[in-house]
């Protein structure tokens, strides 16, 4: 299971998200507080400068080392700022035959599409419906595809439904062709008689607004002929926590949200809180998506309920 980290408030120094939390997104790679298991697949990240050229155009960094002992990730986090930032680190299956290389990682952003993607999780069975899945896809779509995990056949199937509207949708418009994906899957799911528990944590921006799904089918639900393989995602709700204020900076050498806690200048959302002490922060319900809307002291946040 991966750990996604995402942001968007006044620009910080990408140090400040990826390193130096006590508990930041580069020690969950090796470290994780609410999973067991090793992120060793890789690292991936977009990131929005406001004062870039530009900026509506988000950079891009990915490398199949690991994260902790990547000097090139290191020397840009503690230069480059952004005002939003999209970072995951990717677990994969201990198995050779587990889908390792930089075409499978996160986040997801195709050329004609404003909403980016990144996936914790796991869609059981994948191989078993990717066919039922891809018939909703066009082929100007499946033709920026280039990895062949669940998790981009999620994001080219979400992006296909949106169809002309994929260049400049609106949060609202995601929401709605998100839920559509959900049902597809659930569909397909049923036909080829999948039960198993699969983990749809999702997390959206396009550079401003963003939107986070905590999902999963059929909960609880596992193989038992191999009780060593069973995953604790079968077991406990994969976790998505998120913070909010006015801005992001150190105080008392510890890493917290300050100002009005019910501002929403500065957001960060995240698999698992980057500190230690988790007071300022929130998790999101199961089966929820939250949204986050507008820029500034104008920005929202709020809760949708999602039932397929």
């Amino acid at each position: 299971m991966c750990r996604v980290l995402a942001y968007s408030g006044p620009p910080v120094i990408l140090d400040d998200l990826l390193y130096k939390p006590d508990s930041s997104l580069i020690r969950q790679a090796y470290d994780p507080q609410l999973l067991n298991m090793l992120n060793l697949g890789g690292f991936g990240m977009l990131a929005w400068d406001s004062s870039s050229a530009h900026p509506e155009l988000p950079w891009n960094y990915r490398s199949i080392e690991l994260p902790v002992f990547d000097n090139n990730l290191r020397a840009l986090a503690r230069k480059a700022q952004a005002s939003c930032l999209l970072a995951h680190v990717r677990g994969i299956p201990y198995s050779t035959n587990a889908g390792f290389g930089a075409h499978n990682l996160h986040p997801f952003l195709y050329e004609g599409c404003c909403w980016a993607m990144a996936h914790n999780g796991d869609l059981a069975d994948h191989a078993l419906i990717k066919s039922e899945l891809m018939q909703y896809v066009p082929t100007s779509i499946s033709r920026h595809m280039q990895g062949n995990t669940d998790s981009e056949t999620l994001y080219a199937l979400t992006m296909s439904i949106l169809g002309s509207d994929a260049q400049n949708a609106s949060v609202d418009q995601l929401l709605d062709a998100l839920t559509s994906s959900l049902k597809i899957v659930a569909e397909a799911r049923d036909k080829k008689g999948i039960d198993r528990s699969s983990a749809m944590n999702l997390f959206f921006t396009d550079g401003e607004n963003m939107l986070a799904l905590r999902y999963t089918y059929d909960f609880g639900c596992y193989d038992t002929s191999n009780p060593s393989a069973i995953h604790e995602s079968n077991l406990h709700y994969l976790s998505l926590w998120y913070t909010t204020g006015q801005s992001y900076t150190v105080v008392e050498n510890q890493y917290t949200m300050t100002g009005d806690p019910t501002s929403t200048e500065a957001f960060l959302l995240a698999s698992e809180p980057l500190t230690r002490d988790t007071t300022g922060w929130i998790e999101v319900p199961e089966y929820a998506a939250l949204i986050v809307s507008g820029t500034g002291s104008n920005r929202r946040i709020r809760i949708a309920d999602i039932s397929v």
